[in-house]
């Protein structure tokens, strides 16, 4: 006769959410990987390769409506697939394009390693705006607001520094549009999103600004 054990019995739902989600938000990760590398060898879509706003919705995306610990699980598991799938994209979009000419291109995986630290460090952040945005209370109202906040000022920074609206700048004002009206549709809090979403914004700004001293450290060395 074999023995079953009833506490593991309740926890078997339980293990296939949390593997069905993580398997969708990593299959999310890896879709927006591949056409974010599609848009970086083909203008005029290049710029969507340099905006923070499509990676933060996606993060804050798989993690919408789902309880704190796998929202964050969710939103580490798209980033961190999109990470690795972003720059061994590269190298097979660069093979591809330039096949035959000499030119060779090689994965960074140290560089692929710090991203991933980070994307475990955003994937925190991510999963709990995705998670607390729908709920009917100031909390819903405030990571709204915080993800609002960071997709216009990626928006603004990146009219600041190329001096124009390109591809990236209406994505993530369309998104941060998208993300208003989803969010407070379930927070029931647009007066208070909206009043909030000022205050975010400067801080979005500086947040936004950090992937690009990052990258720009990696270039020439910290």
């Amino acid at each position: 006769m074999t023995l079953t054990s009833r506490s593991a019995q309740p926890q078997t739902p339980r293990a296939r959410a949390w593997a069905l989600t993580l398997l969708v938000a990593g299959t999310v990760g890896v879709a927006v990987a591949i056409a974010v590398v599609y848009a970086y060898y083909n203008d005029p879509w290049r710029p969507l390769a340099h905006s923070l706003g499509l990676w933060a919705v996606m993060a804050s995306a798989v993690g919408f409506r789902r309880r704190l610990p796998l929202a964050v699980g969710a939103s580490i598991a798209s980033l961190a697939t999109a990470v690795v799938t972003f720059y061994v994209g590269l190298k097979v979009g660069h093979d591809i394009r330039w096949a035959g000419s000499g030119s060779v291109m090689s994965v960074n995986w140290d560089r692929i390693g710090l991203w991933l630290v980070l994307a475990v460090l955003a994937g925190v952040a991510f999963g709990l705006l995705g998670s607390f945005a729908p709920h009917r209370d100031w909390k819903g109202a405030a990571a709204t607001a915080a993800l609002v906040g960071l997709l216009m000022a990626d928006a603004y920074r990146r009219y600041s520094t190329w001096g124009g609206i390109d591809v990236a700048v209406a994505v993530d004002v369309l998104a941060a549009l998208a993300v208003f009206v989803i969010a407070t549709r379930d927070n029931k809090r647009p007066l208070l999103t909206l009043g909030l979403t000022f205050a975010t914004a400067a801080l979005g700004l500086v947040a936004v600004s950090a992937p690009d001293f990052i990258e720009q450290g990696l270039i020439e060395g910290f």
